[in-house]
């Protein structure tokens, strides 16, 4: 197909914006998808992030109120991360990203669960409130031992339990080793008194008191005495190798975002310039054709005021115009036979009127 004329212009240059607009559309339509679910992965990122501040509200809350509550939703929160972890691996291998950033999350997030179940598995030894556990014994165990320390009617020994009792009081509260020393020396100085020698009983309540004591401080120093000790520092630690995790995921999406981004304006932007162009230059050989044809029209029915000259249609470059410049010429044509003719009959006629004419060209 020829496209010289104005008609198979216009239908060119239509298809062109129709092409460039179908690309444009296409390749919005493409990297927007893309973009969707990227971001959509990065909203899964940022629930995660959610559900592990959550995870971090209830250890709080359990460690402050020691309630069962608490494990219940930490374990069903952690059942949410873990689901929404899931859904967030097929990206890295959509993408081609490590995998190593999604199994050290799982990872961590197995150890931060498994520590969290030991700490509850020792506050649980401990004592959930003053009454359970170890907590509930050593109470018990006091009760008993001053109730048989007031039977001996001696100031010394009652006065040795409660000191020793006020040690174990403080030691719960601040985790200190002095006050474990100052519990054992208070009670070496009741083992010393005669009420205890002389009583089998309070012997081996004594002795169950220092057993319980005992085991009250091993459990205490395995949870830790402070924040950064023991299974509480682990569990504090393993939570913030968690929040380290999901934002080296989070740095390793926004590149993956920014490329995107990239790509989605490079390719608008290549597709509206090489359309913009190819319109350019069709409007621009086609304005130059239309300009050289109208000049040489211009000019053909200047000269046909004083002479008779064919247009030539090889300079003409729409088939519209051709068309135009053959009607001209053979206007021309049809002008110059009919003239003729009318020169001819003009000289019959003369003849015809002034016969010395006739005989003078005889």
């Amino acid at each position: 197909m020829k496209f010289d004329s104005i008609k198979s212009r216009l239908l060119l240059m239509t298809l062109v914006c129709v092409i460039g607009m179908t690309m444009l559309v296409g390749s919005q339509h493409l990297f927007t998808q893309r973009l969707v679910v990227v971001h959509q992965q990065r909203d899964l990122l940022l629930r995660l992030g959610q559900d592990l501040l959550q995870l971090r509200r209830h250890e709080k809350d359990f460690l402050l109120r020691h309630q069962m509550d608490y494990y219940h939703r930490f374990n069903q929160r952690a059942g949410q991360f873990q689901l929404r972890l899931s859904q967030l691996k097929p990206l890295f291998e959509s993408y081609n990203l490590s995998a190593e950033y999604s199994a050290n999350l799982a990872q961590s997030m197995q150890n931060y669960q498994s520590l969290f179940n030991q700490l509850v598995k020792q506050q649980t030894k401990l004592g959930l409130t003053p009454n359970q556990g170890l907590l509930g014994s050593l109470a018990g165990i006091e009760q008993q031992l001053v109730e048989q320390v007031n039977t001996t009617n001696q100031i010394a020994p009652l006065h040795s339990l409660t000191q020793a009792r006020l040690a174990t009081r403080d030691f719960l509260l601040t985790r200190k080793p002095f006050f474990e020393n100052q519990f054992t020396e208070s009670l070496n100085a009741l083992k010393q008194q005669s009420g205890y020698i002389q009583s089998t009983a309070l012997q081996t309540r004594v002795a169950a008191y220092e057993h319980t004591f005992a085991q009250l401080s091993r459990a205490v120093s395995k949870m830790g005495e402070t924040h950064n000790q023991g299974l509480r520092g682990q569990f504090r630690a393993q939570a913030h190798q968690m929040e380290a995790n999901l934002k080296s995921i989070d740095d390793a999406l926004q590149p993956l975002i920014q490329q995107q981004e990239r790509q989605v304006r490079i390719y608008s932007i290549s597709i509206a310039l090489l359309t913009s162009i190819v319109l350019i230059l069709l409007l621009i050989k086609s304005f130059a054709t239309f300009h050289k044809a109208f000049s040489n029209f211009v000019m053909f029915f200047y000269r046909c005021k004083r002479q008779y000259q064919r247009i030539d249609t090889r300079q003409l470059g729409f088939a519209e115009f051709k068309s135009l410049a053959e009607l001209a010429n053979e206007m021309v044509e049809s002008r110059r036979d009919m003239e003729q003719r009318l020169a001819c009959a003009n000289a019959r006629l003369a003849r015809e009127r002034d016969p010395s004419l006739s005989g003078s060209s005889d």
